[in-house]
């Protein structure tokens, strides 16, 4: 929902709950409205209608021993540009849930408290890693990507049916997860605000035979059987020692990354005409391809002076990376001479036919290396006072962050490069006693020269009542998975109502 900074300012929300004692149990209730609308600064991309969201937080503790944690999100979704009528509770094995007015179970579970031992049972969210957004060692939840990346992390995780059990001895943490099921990343749908324009096929593309209708269908997601070889399970290993964080971490399961496969089908019928005897038609049909990975990771964070230093790498294999879709359907000399030599068939016999069109793959499976650095520093008033002479600067939070992936036996036909960079910078600050609250965000790729830039501010008017001014400025190559959204630059206005 884009929220970022509102989320923020969460503990306005916990602050206003309600708190109820019932004799050993303590419950806390609280929740907010959101209500929000996107301004397009460019006509030709998909409309988006004013949106509202609510969420409902519930919190009961029973003796200290127990706690019982949910948080329920529904409301109506403008982002959904044809939606489907039914039921509106969210599922968590659809990839395209094309829902208007939705239900979300965010988070439900049950956790239990011993003196070395916390186990947590339920639907769950688990972040792991030290980087700010994208974490190389962080693979258990999979991501509503239906608004790209402007939603912040926490709110982009989907929550997964696991079993968590935390042990803890002297300085040492053991965090272990098994999610027995397949759990969905979710997508927008063809027609919504966000889908993006790289899975687009024309309606005609133009090939060595002339142009050529094509027709797109976009398959859901197969969703494997409930068995223990396709469940997940993560293990992190963290240690303290003199202020810093050293972990190490190890993942097998299903990647949470979005890849698709390709099937392509040319029907070709006779016209009777002879100046052009048979009609061809491309049927193609995408769906969501499954894939299991093995991720093993290391992360740290430490004090620097006045910084804070955050590391983080991981090696992936058995991930798959995507290729241009619209260049394995229009350059392949082969799959066109497939289609040039039932055109002639058809043309001779009379009798239509319908034959599979061998394309390249939409994806290929490679190993890579991931990994990142970034350095944050939050202002003291002893740094501000020294820097301008008052505290004026005081609270500014500063954060520069490198992200490096490394394909290893590249492909010239991988959207990506075979070492990829990403720079980040996070900024904020608070203003007029707490009350005002201004964010930007801004990541660069210097490969292709994709960026986006996301400021935003929020304004408190009353504790209860908080207002928002955002914006998105996207620019870089069409073919690029940032860069393909150049064109949806918008601004952003709406209000957090706290309950």
């Amino acid at each position: 929902m884009g929220f970022l900074v509102l989320n923020a300012m969460c503990a306005t929300a916990t602050a206003s709950a309600a708190a109820l004692a019932l004799g050993d149990t303590d419950v806390d209730l609280g929740g907010w409205v959101d209500v929000w609308n996107v301004i397009r600064l460019d006509d030709d991309t998909p409309h988006e209608d004013p949106s509202t969201r609510f969420t409902l937080a519930f919190q009961a503790t029973h003796t200290k021993r127990f706690r019982l944690v949910a948080r329920i999100d529904g409301g109506f979704d403008g982002k959904v540009g044809d939606p489907r009528g039914s039921n509106p509770v969210l599922p968590l094995d659809e990839v395209y849930p094309n829902r208007d007015l939705f239900l979300d179970f965010d988070e439900v579970y049950l956790e239990t408290f011993f003196e070395s031992l916390e186990v947590r049972v339920g639907l769950q969210k688990i972040s792991w890693g030290q980087l700010d957004e994208i974490q190389p060692t962080d693979h258990l939840n999979p991501e509503d990507q239906t608004e790209f990346f402007f939603r912040p992390e926490l709110e982009r995780k989907i929550g997964i049916p696991a079993l968590r059990i935390l042990g803890f001895r002297g300085p040492w943490t053991l965090d272990f997860v098994w999610s027995p099921t397949y759990t969905a990343y979710r997508f927008p749908n063809e027609k919504d605000r966000w889908f993006p324009p790289l899975l687009r096929i024309p309606s005609v593309v133009e090939t060595s035979l002339g142009p050529l209708p094509t027709r797109t269908r976009y398959l859901d997601v197969d969703p494997p059987a409930w068995t223990l070889a396709n469940s997940d399970v993560g293990i992190r290993l963290t240690r303290f020692w003199r202020g810093s964080e050293f972990s190490l971490a190890l993942f097998h399961g299903f990647d949470k990354t979005a890849t698709f496969g390709v099937r392509t089908t040319a029907n070709v019928t006779p016209t009777g005409i002879p100046a052009r005897p048979a009609d061809i038609l491309a049927s193609v049909e995408i769906a969501p391809s499954l894939h299991r990975i093995t991720a093993l990771g290391f992360d740290f964070a430490t004090p620097l002076w006045l910084l804070a230093l955050r590391a983080e790498a991981a090696w992936i294999t058995g991930r798959f990376h995507s290729t241009l879709l619209q260049e394995e359907l229009t350059s392949g000399e082969g799959a066109l001479l497939v289609v040039e030599e039932a055109a002639m068939r058809v043309a001779r016999s009379g009798t239509a036919e319908q034959v599979d069109v061998p394309l390249g793959p939409s994806e290929l499976e490679r190993d890579m290396f991931q990994y990142g650095v970034g350095v944050d520093l939050v202002v003291s008033e002893l740094l501000s006072e020294q820097l301008v002479g008052s505290t004026a600067l005081a609270g500014t939070f500063l954060l520069f962050q490198l992200l490096e992936e490394v394909i290893f036996d590249h492909d010239s036909r991988l959207i990506s490069d075979a070492v990829q960079h990403t720079l980040g910078f996070t900024y904020r600050q608070s203003f007029l006693d707490e009350r005002l609250r201004a964010e930007l965000k801004i990541a660069y790729m210097p490969n292709y020269g994709d960026y986006y830039v996301w400021p935003q501010l929020t304004y408190k008017v009353m504790p209860r009542w908080h207002v928002l001014l955002g914006a998105r400025f996207i620019g870089g190559s069409r073919n690029q998975a940032l860069g393909q959204y150049r064109d949806y630059d918008g601004v952003r206005l709406g209000m957090r109502l706290f309950l």
